[in-house]
């Protein structure tokens, strides 16, 4: 008898326990994917705009790619977290009611999210050619290649996209690929390799090598805004492949261990914690998507005194053009300029 109660105490103990880790994992994603949805469509929007408005931007490959990035970024961020917000609401997994919207939300993600990270490499390969000391490989950096790798790079971010909806499916453990051999591939490939290690490693080591370039500029004879826009881009492109790295590497590692080990677990108190550990891991992933924005504000204090010029010139020209009314004299009916009460000045341009 005795021991049938202490049976009852620890099974009530740990029911306890996992619908408490439960409570804490939805509280937690809700609270993040609210902040990163907000923050990460304001923060890729205003990329595209301050990228595409700047001068010093315009025509440049890593600009360029920056841009496209932010696109597939904000698709990414809309494509999950506005579904699982409204789940959370009602306390309804969207994507289990219909293997439809199953296969379309994975399709447009993983598509959007395997773009960026192969944009990633491109922004570090060009600034790479960009800064190389041999002038044959500089002239390589153009914006025709951006456009080449970018037509390469959709087509085989469309060709995952259609294998997720092909092989998405609604089972066990939610919406996932469940067929045997896509299994099979995506668990020994596209997870490890192709959304791993390949562009990991590409990204930082172009990365690193542009960084030992950009050091060289100094000693090269070449003007100095372009000197200076190099190192800025450089930094930019590595503050990018920094973030990828600390924010996807987990959500990678923890994918490979929950798809391995999710049926193993017959301890209803480990799969709780782990499924908060993967919780956090794909929140981790969400956050990258969505703070380059800031993170350039951060590393570049040439980006923040660009933007503030962009915004001071804009707010300038509006008075300016108020200070600057001509005012119509009644006697003669000539136009004569109004006192100008504001002072002119010229600021930088950027």
């Amino acid at each position: 008898m005795a021991k049938e109660n202490n049976a009852t105490m620890e099974m009530n103990s740990t029911l306890d326990s996992v619908q408490f880790i439960y409570s804490i994992s939805k509280i937690f994603e809700l609270s993040a994917d609210i902040i990163i949805l907000t923050t990460g469509i304001i923060g890729n929007v205003l990329i595209i705009f301050f990228f595409t408005k700047l001068r010093i931007f315009r025509g440049n490959q890593c600009a360029y790619y920056l841009k496209i990035c932010a696109i597939t970024d904000m698709g990414v961020v809309i494509a999950m977290l506005p579904s699982n917000i409204v789940g959370y609401l009602i306390n309804e997994i969207l994507v289990r009611l219909t293997v439809i919207w199953c296969k379309i939300q994975l399709m447009c993600s993983y598509s959007c999210g395997l773009y960026s990270l192969y944009t990633i490499c491109f922004i570090a390969l060009d600034q790479y050619l960009s800064t190389n000391h041999r002038q044959i490989w500089r002239q390589r950096s153009t914006i025709r290649l951006a456009h080449c790798l970018s037509y390469l790079n959709i087509s085989v971010a469309v060709f995952h996209g259609i294998l997720f909806l092909i092989f998405a499916e609604i089972g066990i453990i939610g919406c996932t690929i469940y067929h045997p051999i896509a299994r099979i591939y995506f668990t020994f490939f596209y997870y490890p390799i192709l959304s791993g290690v390949l562009p990991l490693a590409i990204s930082s080591t172009l990365g690193l090598l542009a960084y030992r370039n950009v050091r060289r500029i100094i000693r090269r004879q070449i003007p100095i805004v372009r000197r200076r826009l190099d190192r800025q881009m450089t930094a930019i492109a590595l503050a990018r492949v920094l973030c990828i790295f600390i924010l996807g590497v987990p959500f990678l590692l923890a994918s490979l261990v929950e798809a391995n080990t999710i049926y193993s677990f017959q301890d209803p108190r480990g799969r709780a914690i782990l499924s908060f550990i993967v919780k956090i891991t794909y929140t981790l992933l969400y956050a990258n998507y969505g703070i380059n924005f800031y993170v350039f504000l951060i590393i570049s204090p040439r980006f923040r005194h660009q933007i503030k010029n962009f915004i001071l010139k804009k707010r300038w020209r509006q008075v300016t053009r108020v200070c600057n009314q001509e005012v119509v004299s009644p006697v003669n009916n000539q136009s004569t300029p109004e006192n100008d009460p504001c002072p002119v000045s010229v600021l930088e341009s950027v």
